[in-house]
Formats: C-alpha cells, structure tokens, sequence
C-alpha cells in the first residue's frame, strides 16, 4: 500500500508548476531597505551588536508581513496541514512562526545527526505564503511538507515561488534541500508519504539583519591612502596604481618621471595622468560606507626602469611624497619575487610577515599571492585592514594577486575583489574578465589560475598560454591545491586537468594556497613521484597568516610543517640558470629550501 501511495503522489507531483505568479513582494528590497534606515538611524555601537530579538523589533508590520509571508510560497487545492522543519541547533526561532500561529510538535526528524522540529499549522486551500529562514543568517535553510486535512484527499501543489525549491516525497533517504546531497535519516512514521517542499540552502541568509554591520578600523579620508601597484598590461611598459579617498575628494592624479641618478625629483620633469574614479559603496560599514576609489594606467614606459610617482588631486598642494616602482626588465636578468599563501585571518600578524619579507628581501620584485587575501571579500574593512597592514610595500612593489574561495562571498562572486584590483584581460574568454590572467617577466611565464570557477573552463587557455610560451621558467599560481596538505582535503579536478599540462609542458613550480599548513611535494609527474624536477612539477602549499590547520599525512610530501606564517623567496639567477627557493617563518628563520638548476 505504501508503495503505490508514493508511486500516485509522484505521479501527481510531475505536474507541478514552478513558474512566478502573481505579483510577489520583494524580500531582497525589503531587507535593503531595511537595512539602509538602520545604518541611518541606529547608533553604531547598537548595530554591531544586535541580536536578532532588537532587529525584529525594528520592522515596520508591513516589513514584517513581507518577510513572515513572501520568502516561499504555493497553491493547494485542499485544506492542508503544512510542517515547517527547523534546524534545532539555530537557536533563533523565526519571528513569524509565532506571528502565523504556527505551533512545535514533540516529534523530531533527523538528517544524520542533526535534529529538525516539527512545527505545524493548518491552512485552507488556496495560496500559501511562508516567511524567512532567520534574521540572524543561522542554521540550514527549513524545509516543508504537507498533508491534506480531510483523509482521503490528495494534495496537489502549483505555482511554488521561488521555483528553485522543488517537491518531492517525504520518506528516509529523501533529499530535503535543493543541490544537497544530505538525506533524511530518521523520520515518524505518520509524516512519511507526505508531499515534500526542499529548501534552498543558498538561500538562508536573505532576510539576514544581524552580525553584517562593520565598523571599519581604517576609514578613508581626503588624502589618499591604499596605494597599490598592479600590472594590467605589459610589465615592461606600463603601470597600474589604485588608491582611495573619503568622497570629499572627487579627482585622482598620478604625477611621474623617471627616477634621477640623485635619487631626488626633479620638478620639472613630471608627467601627468589623470586617473578614473569610481564610489566603491559597502553599505554594512556603518562609519565609513562610501569611499572612491581610483586607478591610473601608465603606458609608453620604458623596460627595466625605475621611475618616481606621486598620487594625489591635481592641485599644486594636493600630492603625497613620491614613492617609486620599476618596470619589468626588457631583456632576460636575474630577479627575485615573493609568494605567500593565505593572508586571510589576522591580517596585523601577517603584516608582520609581509614587512619581514620586504626588510630582508628588499630587492624582490613583486609579491604573489594565492588567494584568500582576506577572510569576508565583500566587506571592505577587511581590504582597508590589508593595506594598512602593507602600506609601504605595495605602493612600492607590485602585487600579484589570486582569487581565493573567501574572496567569492555570497552569491556576488569576488565584486570587490575585481573593484579593487586592476589586472590583465587576457584570460579565457569564457570566463569573467580580471580571474585568470598571465604575464612573463625576464625569462620566467606566470600563470594565474581561478579555482574557484570550474577548472575545465579554465584548460584550453591553460594548454595554449604554456604551449606558446619559450620561457626557461614556468609558475602558475591558483588557490585550491592539486596536492592538499590537509587530510580529507582534495582537488581532483585541479590535479588532473591542470597537472596533465603541468606534466606535458614541465611548468616548474605551482603556488597553491587554501589548506594553512606548509606542504612541499616531491617533483611530481602523472601523480607519481619522480626523481628530480628536471622530470616533474613541484607542488608547495603555504600560508602566511594567522589560521592554522593540521595537516593530514601523504607519500608525496617531501616537507610538511604546521603552525608557521611563511612567505617564500623565489631567486631566479640567470646566470647557470639556477632557481633558489627558501622559506621563511614570521621571525626570519629559514624553515625549507632547495635548488633547481636546468
């Protein structure tokens, strides 16, 4: 009998409609709309602590009618029982539970170990609107089902708004939430059978009014401050720099010339660029929610060449003290350059690394980094933390930077990320602009590499950017390693895709970041250890902040360390064709090394 009830509510479910219908109040404008009076209008202090009881009482009852009604919603065409599941670890009860009459049963439904209430409420037939996961961003999106209240009758469901929240059978071994591979363990028997209603785990977060304000530690003012050197062009001939101001200043200019052999500007000799502004608004910052941000490019440079330049507003009185930054070398030198893993938490410590590395290495060329530069990408504060952390470096040396999965935050994607960073165009077509990109240096190809996006769409450009390339050396840098170092921690697709061509056209060294523990692999070839790197790839995962992860065992880690903030130097010395690796933890000592002669 029970075989042939769900066999009949499947049969009836494949006619369900998930189109948008009807005219349907917008959560997402609700709660921006929200969020920009209390920005407005509740003290800082109160904002950044607000639990989700204060934020509530902040809504309007029309706010609250939308955010109790609109977040999913459908039509039954008879009188029905609806049971909400509710993760029991979230802690905040959602508002409207209380607000819609909904009641808590003593059952509990389970999903491995984790244990869902079982709130109930009867409607008549017709539309049923539901509200919001949490104010608070907590716990896995609810799940519904439904059961008619007259015996006998089968309950038929159309128009489900949002369409991506599907139905199905509630049963064991059901999947409750959409692109979840998590299924239904335990259950009471009398809700099995019923017609189920997934949640969006993607969407749990969108009524969230507490724990997203931000105060940041360095607002912007009218000078100009977060100087950053990045190439978007030909390092031999061109420049980018980008800095920021409060919005009280409106013009950015670069002044430059090449550097004297005094080492002092000369004042007739400046070069003028304008640069373009654009306002970078984070609205979560509630001390400094709007700054302008500015780039300049510099082009017609000649190669090798220090030059001397100065940002600031036009005026006669408005420009910084020069700063300085080279160009590449247009012919094959010797040269350094920097790599570090995750920055990500504790940007003061990694500060330290980052000033280390520039006192001791002061003729490195230019920084990389794998990824993970900040914890939470779209919020600024972490950015302006980042840059006052590095300030006199950055505005000296070029950075080189890698999108990191905590670069991608939300459903945004890395926006600031690509706000903040002025970076080549000359990646795959098919992917967004500025995520993956290449350049050469002396004698050296680098590649860098968005693993965040599917590694596949990533291979042709891949195989094209090394099989074209005659340099001595090979570097690709991406974030998620192909050789982990964390145990249960694996890339398959980056290994396989990308480390066949790393195999097939002998790229030198991979520069991952993501599993905070310092891996470095024997060479590596067709995903076995071989005797030298003459004959294979090496694989080096590194992190230079402060978040630490143990590190799992693997036979083709040659040397593994945890617990260190490192930053490693690369010197290429052309001369025998020799490269030096070393690494160094936050104090200075060397903790790894080798040489690779060709």
């Amino acid at each position: 009998m029970r075989i042939k009830t769900l066999v009949l509510l499947s049969a009836l479910l494949c006619g369900i409609a998930f189109a948008h219908v009807g005219n349907h109040p917008s959560v997402h404008d609700t709660v921006a709309g929200v969020v920009e009076r209390m920005r407005k209008e509740v003290p800082a202090e109160k904002l950044t602590g607000l639990t989700p009881e204060q934020a509530v009482a902040i809504l309007t009852d029309a706010e609250k009618e939308i955010l109790a009604t609109e977040h999913l919603s459908f039509t039954v065409n008879v009188p029905v029982v609806v049971s909400v599941y509710r993760d029991a670890a979230q802690g905040e009860i959602p508002f409207w539970f209380a607000m819609r009459g909904f009641t808590k049963g003593a059952d509990t439904l389970k999903i491995g170990d984790d244990a869902f209430e079982i709130w109930t409420k009867t409607f008549e037939k017709g539309w049923v609107g539901l509200g919001v996961n949490s104010v608070s961003g907590a716990g896995d999106h609810y799940f519904v089902s439904l059961a008619p209240v007259n015996a006998g009758e089968k309950v038929a469901v159309t128009d489900i708004y949002p369409g991506q929240h599907t139905a199905g059978v509630l049963e064991k071994g059901a999947q409750p939430c959409v692109e979840s591979k998590a299924a239904i363990t335990e259950l009471p028997e009398a809700l099995s059978g019923q017609v189920l209603i997934r949640g969006d785990q993607s969407r749990r977060r969108d009524a969230q009014l507490t724990n997203i304000f931000k105060v940041t530690d360095y607002p912007s003012t009218k000078t100009p401050d977060d100087i950053v050197l990045t190439w978007s062009d030909d390092p031999k001939t061109t420049q980018a720099i980008q800095w920021r101001t409060s919005t009280e200043t409106t013009r950015g200019t670069v002044r430059y010339q090449k550097k004297p052999a005094s080492g002092q500007a000369d004042a007739g000799a400046w070069k003028t660029v304008d640069a373009a502004m654009d306002p970078l608004e984070n609205t979560i910052l509630v001390n400094d929610p709007v700054c302008n941000r500015y780039t300049a490019y510099l082009s017609g440079l000649e190669p090798g060449t220090t030059y001397l330049y100065a940002v600031g507003d036009g005026t006669d009185n408005g420009w910084l003290e020069p700063a300085e930054f080279t160009t590449a070398p247009g012919g094959i030198v010797p040269f350094k350059f920097i790599y570090m893993g995750d920055a990500q938490n504790g940007l003061d410590t990694w500060g330290k690394v980052v000033h280390r590395a520039f006192d001791t290495e002061p003729d490195a060329a230019f920084y990389i980094m794998a990824g993970d530069l900040v914890n939470r990408g779209n919020e600024r504060n972490e950015w302006d933390s980042l840059f006052f952390n590095s300030k006199g470096i950055y505005d000296r040396r070029q950075l080189v930077p890698c999108i990191g999965n905590h670069e991608c935050q939300g459903e945004e994607g890395p926006w600031m990320y690509l706000e903040l960073f002025d970076l080549p165009e000359n990646g795959p077509k098919n992917i967004p602009a500025e995520r993956a990109y290449t350049f050469e240096y002396s004698n050296a190809l680098f590649v860098v590499l968005d693993s965040n996006l599917p590694p596949a769409d990533q291979t042709d450009w891949l195989e094209k950017v090394l099989a074209g390339s005659k340099a001595t050396w090979k570097f690709v840098t991406y974030h998620h390693p192909a050789y982990s170092s964390g145990a249960n921690r694996d890339n398959l697709e980056v290994r396989t895709l990308w480390g066949a061509l790393f195999d097939k056209y002998h790229v030198d060294l991979a520069l991952q970041g993501h599993d905070h523990a310092y891996l470095r692999t024997y060479p590596m070839n067709n995903e076995k250890r071989v005797g030298s790197p003459a004959e294979g790839t090496i694989y080096i995962v590194s992190n230079s902040g402060a978040k630490f992860y143990e590190q799992g065992q693997f036979d083709y880690t040659e040397v593994g360390m945890t617990n260190l903030s490192m930053y490693q130097v690369l010197d290429l010395k052309i001369e025998g064709d020799t490269l030096t690796y070393k690494a160094y933890d936050i104090d200075g000592k060397l903790r790894d090394e080798f040489v690779i002669k060709k």
